[in-house]
């Protein structure tokens, strides 16, 4: 459904003009605003399914109204709200920066002066949530932002609808977590490892409750893993309901363990306030820490500008980040490819009620299991209750049985233009909202005859389910329960073999749903990318308390001839040819250099010696093959917008030229087509030379998001076929290029509403979607071949593929729709 905001020119909602989409959740639409004064703000609306709802209403007057009187310098502040109106929608401070675990992650553990003064600000800041009655119930590493300004705790001023129409799931990054009284009880809901032993057993929450999770996340900030390890739902929930955290890595510097301590004591009387906390850990002049390196440079990174000049709104939709900050109060981070290669941590996840399935290596021996001893000693009702619950909801382990069945088929029809099936999600399972968060289905991926679709799994909101069906009648071939309901970021196909490192801990033949013995290839949840060479699985992770990266290779399909580098840099995804990996760091990494990797030895086979001691990576690189004229190279590009062309064979500098490109983290990817190179940043779309770099042609672009989609191992590329590039020059706008002569489009097709997803080409025609409806263009003349209108389905489409037979969409978030091909 379309917003009707978009429709006013220039667009407003209570006097504040939107400038642009930032993206979607579950409960509605997120844009960034401008305020009559020039403040810049995040407005939410609702989507309308739950405006008609009156106890939805009711609950959002009443939070936000609550959530208006929180006010601090480390909060996030809503500063309007309108719940009356036909279209409700509120407004919080507009808050660009990384989340804590994106800030770990990404530079590791803080310092423990650092660590004291975090405490300082997230205590101040519960002060002020707690002042206004509030408990915030949610505070996690993900739920602090690091800012230019300093740390915020945000996700805690925006209502979730409680009533039956919803199944007590979150919407979405949309969904807050505020939960009305100081006192309240109700649904488990939290995040394993930060979770207080009274929300895990179902007692009263309080302020206390919040105390527990603030000395949770100090364990994060000091160690880089929280203090409960990581493991299966039912470990988690045990520990921190029965065991005591372990805090041997927090260091005694600055009171820390002890103040971790107190905090996370089991009994919430014995918990200091956060008034304690305060007293304990204010000083003087604290040091601006978050304007130091290597923070700065990572919130600076992470924090692109918004538009000087209001104009249409444009579409910002929201990247493949596993740890997004929540649209309520910030644009998504940038991804750091992995956002989604995304910079992860190896214990529990800070996505609510999602669960790893590994724990560290230093905890392993001790907390593998619940130990026959650890379930005697229990003891009580309580326990026994617990036990059941985690075990009943974790997710479940691989194979095919018809409980696990979470998708509905309904026949269509094999005539042009027609729907040939649907699959539809359990009504009983997720709000349809089609947010990424876990609540719908959020992953499609079409390979040959078969389209596999992830969404979540029966029995439990914890986990998740890849189905996969024919695309002949969508009749089911396999299904295997996943790790988590997070939408898989880095899922690809390979020689017939379904690789998804970050839902599926095997590797999966696709027709069959057979297990390949390619295991321990990567740990659950910490995956940043993985790519094929040759016939190599080539996979870096995180692995530890330090979040030390480590790269693994193993032979396809068998697993054998297992290598393994540890204390390897932050490499972006490899370019690939042959057995040659080109590997440059990320731009946060110490490392300088890039390396050439032979995959079947992971020994180096050269170094690039041509790159000046401040030069940094900022896309993945990407090999231009050979085409008869000359040997293959690699392409990089760096934060100067120079592109370095090297030679594959010996790493000599072929050209190094500079792009009329502004590039960019995560806003930047390089590509190749029909044997011309391809750019993509800064607004610009550019092809250049393979041979000398040199710029053919350039156009402009809508955004990286909205016109490359992510491939295998997570790395985005451009839409082609036949020599044709097809990508959005505005957000209503989309465009035709012949790759052989780029300088003027073949053609150009307008849209009334706003493009969100990149298109996909299948059979001669391009289907795009925006706003309600999916149209069939012609792949060389543009022209409009047929068009399917979606009315009613909320959210449309949010994912697109297509093949020579039709279209393949998930709609709304709750189905699944196959379409045939229109008539010729």
């Amino acid at each position: 459904m379309t917003s009707p905001l978009l429709d006013e020119d220039p667009p407003t909602l209570g006097g504040h003009r939107l400038l642009s989409r930032l993206g979607a959740g579950g409960m509605g639409q997120v844009y960034l605003a401008r305020s009559p004064g020039g403040r810049l703000l995040a407005v939410k609306t609702v989507h309308a399914h739950l405006a008609a709802d009156a106890r939805f209403r009711e609950r959002f007057r009443r939070e936000a109204t609550a959530a208006r009187a929180v006010a601090g310098a480390h909060t996030a502040a809503v500063v309007d709200a309108d719940p009356d109106a036909d279209q409700p929608w509120l407004a919080t401070a507009y808050l660009p920066g990384v989340t804590l675990r994106q800030a770990v992650s990404g530079t590791g553990p803080l310092a423990p002066d650092t660590v004291r003064a975090l405490a300082a600000a997230l205590a101040e800041a519960l002060s002020c949530i707690h002042a206004a009655r509030i408990v915030h119930r949610d505070l996690k590493p993900s739920n602090v932002l690091l800012t230019a300004d300093g740390p915020r705790v945000i996700d805690f001023g925006v209502a979730r609808a409680t009533d039956e129409n919803t199944h007590g799931h979150l919407h979405g990054h949309v969904a807050g977590h505020l939960h009305g009284p100081l006192t309240a009880t109700g649904a488990m809901l939290g995040t394993p490892g930060y979770m207080a032993p009274e929300q895990v057993l179902g007692g009263p929450v309080g302020p206390a409750t919040d105390v527990f999770a603030l000395g949770a996340v100090l364990v994060f900030a000091a160690t880089g893993t929280g203090p409960f390890g990581t493991g299966p739902l039912a470990v988690l929930l045990y520990r921190a309901a029965h065991e005591e955290p372990d805090l041997t890595e927090v260091p005694r510097t600055a009171g820390l363990r002890d103040l971790a301590a107190d905090c996370l004591h089991r009994d919430p009387a014995l918990r200091p306030g956060v008034d304690a906390v305060l007293r304990r850990t204010a000083i003087p002049d604290s040091p601006l820490w978050w304007r130091e390196e290597p923070l700065r440079t990572l919130i600076a990174d992470a924090a692109p500008g918004p538009p000087a000049d209001p104009g249409p709104p444009a579409d910002l939709a929201p990247r493949a980040d596993p740890d997004p900050p929540p649209p309520t109060v910030v644009a998504p981070a940038p991804a750091a490819q992995a956002t989604t290669a995304t910079p992860t941590s190896p214990e529990q996840p800070d996505t609510t009620l999602r669960a790893p399935a590994t724990a560290a290596p230093r905890r392993t021996a001790r907390r593998r299991t619940l130990t026959r001893r650890a379930a005697l000693t229990a003891g009580g009702g309580a326990a026994v209750a617990l036990a059941g619950w985690a075990i009943s909801t974790a997710p479940g382990g691989t194979g095919d049985t018809a409980d696990e069945d979470t998708l509905t088929l309904r026949a269509g029809k094999d005539t042009a233009g027609a729907t040939r099936w649907t699959l539809t999600l359990d009504e009983a399972l997720g709000d349809g909202s089609g947010s990424g968060s876990g609540s719908g289905l959020n992953g499609l991926l079409l390979s040959g005859g078969t389209v596999l679709v992830h969404g979540p799994a029966r029995g439990t909101t914890l986990g998740g389910a890849v189905r996969a069906v024919r695309t002949s009648d969508g009749t089911k071939r396999w299904h295997q329960n996943a790790g988590t309901p997070e939408p898989p970021a880095l899922w690809g196909v390979t020689g017939g073999l379904l690789v998804a490192p970050d839902v599926l801990p095997d590797v999966v033949g696709v027709t069959t749903g057979e297990s390949w013995p390619v295991r321990d290839a990567w740990p659950s949840a910490t995956a940043r990318w993985y790519a094929v060479a040759d016939r190599r699985l080539v996979t870096l992770h995180t692995t530890g308390s330090s979040n030390d990266p480590e790269l693994r290779l193993r032979t396809l399909p068998d697993g054998t001839s297992p290598r393994t580098r540890k204390d390897v840099p932050a490499w972006l995804p490899p370019a690939v040819s042959g057995w040659s990996l080109l590997l440059a760091p990320e731009p946060a990494a110490l490392d300088d250099g890039a390396i050439c990797l032979d995959a079947r030895t992971g020994e180096p086979r050269w170094t690039y010696e041509h790159l000046r001691s401040a030069d940094r990576a900022v896309a993945a690189p990407v090999t231009l093959p050979r085409d008869g004229s000359r040997e293959a190279r690699f392409a990089l590009l760096t934060e100067e917008s120079e592109l370095h062309l090297i030679d594959v064979r010996d790493g000599g500098r072929a050209a190094r030229p500079r792009l009329g490109v502004t590039a960019g983290r995560g806003t930047t990817a390089l590509g190749y087509a029909a044997g011309t190179g391809l750019v993509l940043g800064g607004g610009r779309l550019v092809g250049f030379d393979p041979e000398d770099g040199a710029e053919l042609w350039s156009h402009a672009c809508a955004g990286l998001d909205a016109s490359w989609p992510r491939r295998a191992g997570g790395v985005p590329g451009p839409v082609t076929a036949d020599g044709v590039l097809v990508h959005w020059t505005d957000t209503g706008t989309l465009q035709g290029v012949d790759l052989r002569d780029g300088r003027k489009p073949l053609w150009r097709a307008s849209f009334d509403a706003t493009g969100q997803r990149p298109p996909a080409v299948g059979g001669g025609l391009v289907y795009v979607t925006a706003g309600d409806e999916v149209r069939a263009l012609g792949l060389r003349d543009g022209k409009r071949r047929a068009r399917w209108s979606l009315p009613g389905a909320d959210g449309a489409v949010t994912a697109l593929a297509a093949d020579a037979g039709g279209w393949y969409a998930i709609v709304g978030g709750g189905s699944v729709r196959a379409v045939n091909a229109p008539a010729r």
